[in-house]
């Protein structure tokens, strides 16, 4: 499971202190897949982040107030909860006044810590918040080893992950195709997300993304992939060499 880090706080020192107390964090836990993926004073990049990463597992730490944006934190929060469920949010703030409005837009925090606590207080409860969204996001986690998750729209699709016989990404549009024995399905997301969520598939080509569980033959002579329902896709001579060298290390 990878943890992305998310860090919005206009306030330069204080930012760059919730940076190191993570990056401690991580250095004392190296079997811990996590990284701080964004750090920013700008509550519009945090938008932009959603936009190409809402399937990945996130920890979004947030001020509610920016003095230099229309944005406010509950905001960003708000939209965070449109398109993902799963992801983790911690609010640090001085404005406790706001605390009714979080509940009211049901964006359910992990936790709201106040600033006024001090930079210790902050420590101890942000690596307590991290200790327990591993912890609770690991059973989704393995959840979704077994099945995948999209969304079109606001609506959200879960499809029987063994199902799946490969991905294919979409030449003028930045969605993704989902193959399967019997449905071709359409949807906003990259190769490069889902790839770093589910190890069985494999990059097989820059636009092809192929469940390695479900290969039944690799045709040398026609160059195609054969899958166990009986669908075939087709790959490159060079692109199949390097796949029965993958499927061959794996054994």
């Amino acid at each position: 499971m990878l943890l992305n880090i998310v860090i919005c706080e206009d306030n330069d020192e204080l930012r760059n202190y919730y940076q190191l107390i993570i990056k401690n964090y991580i250095k004392e836990r190296p079997t811990i897949e996590m990284k701080i993926i964004l750090s920013t004073a700008n509550p519009k990049d945090v938008n932009i982040y959603l936009e190409s990463h809402s399937d990945d597992l996130t920890f979004y730490l947030l001020d509610i107030e920016f003095p230099d944006s229309k944005i406010k934190g509950i905001d960003l929060a708000t939209q965070i909860r449109k398109c993902d469920l799963e992801s983790k949010i911690v609010f640090i703030t001085t404005h406790e006044e706001l605390m009714t409005m979080i509940f009211d837009r049901k964006v359910e925090p992990l936790d709201y810590i106040a600033k006024e606590n001090g930079i210790k207080v902050i420590e101890e409860r942000l690596n307590k918040d991290l200790d327990i969204a591993i912890k609770r996001l690991e059973p989704s986690s393995k959840q979704a080893e077994a099945e995948f998750k999209f969304y079109i729209g606001q609506r959200l699709y879960k499809f029987n992950l063994n199902k799946i016989d490969y991905f294919e990404s979409s030449e003028n549009t930045h969605n993704v195709f989902l193959h399967s024995e019997n449905e071709i399905i359409e949807f906003p997301s990259s190769l490069k997300s889902i790839e770093s969520q589910y190890k069985n598939f494999y990059r097989a080509h820059k636009s092809l993304l192929v469940n390695l569980n479900n290969i039944a033959s690799l045709d040398d002579h026609a160059f195609k992939i054969n899958f166990k329902d009986g669908t075939a896709s087709d790959i490159s001579r060079r692109k199949l060499v390097l796949l029965r060298k993958h499927c061959s290390q794996q054994l």
